[in-house]
């Protein structure tokens, strides 16, 4: 389990998580953002209408795109996505084609713990923990705001990371608030 105070922006954080990745950095989508279940996606390929729209990685990781079926994206940035799309459509169905990929909605995070309102809510970029708090109702009366660990989905598995309030949040993050014990 890695454990590092954040404060100010998490983007500031030197320290780094079990995954060697920067510990609860500020989101970039083009780069690092790995793709996984309940992220929806805008495909455009720049004169056909029949193959754009708007898809939503299901719960094995995939999107159903017409001519290709299923494509795996999970674990992928949105760039390695438009770069396969690209390959497979030149390879057998459209010459040269332009391919844009985008995140239109990403997975919710998740709060649990002393808040008046724990569960699930819509993310949204540059997400922090004390915005998250605030969405879901606030601190109870029994919360402590120190020790908040965020639980985070890496490639290597589960990695729990103990944050500050102004630490930012990813997509799939749970947020834990412990209770105080006095």
């Amino acid at each position: 389990m890695a454990l590092l105070l954040c404060g100010g922006l998490a983007a500031a954080c030197a320290g780094t998580g079990g995954g060697g990745e920067p510990l609860l950095a500020a989101l970039d989508i083009k780069e690092s953002y790995k793709l996984s279940a309940g992220d929806r996606l805008r495909i455009n390929v720049y004169g056909q209408s029949d193959v754009s729209g708007e898809f939503e990685v299901d719960s094995g990781g995939t999107i159903s795109y017409p001519l290709l079926g299923p494509v795996e994206v999970k674990g992928r940035t949105i760039a390695q996505v438009a770069d396969t799309i690209t390959e497979r459509l030149d390879a057998d169905f459209i010459a040269d084609p332009r391919v844009n990929v985008e995140v239109v909605n990403f997975r919710p995070f998740f709060i649990l713990g002393e808040v008046n309102a724990p569960g699930q809510y819509p993310f949204a970029s540059g997400l922090t923990v004390r915005q998250a708090i605030a969405l879901a109702g606030g601190y109870t009366r029994r919360a402590s705001s120190s020790g908040i660990e965020v639980i985070r989905q890496t490639e290597e598995g589960s990695v729990t990371y103990e944050v500050a309030e102004d630490s930012v949040l990813m997509p799939g993050d749970t947020i834990e608030v412990p209770r105080r014990f006095f």
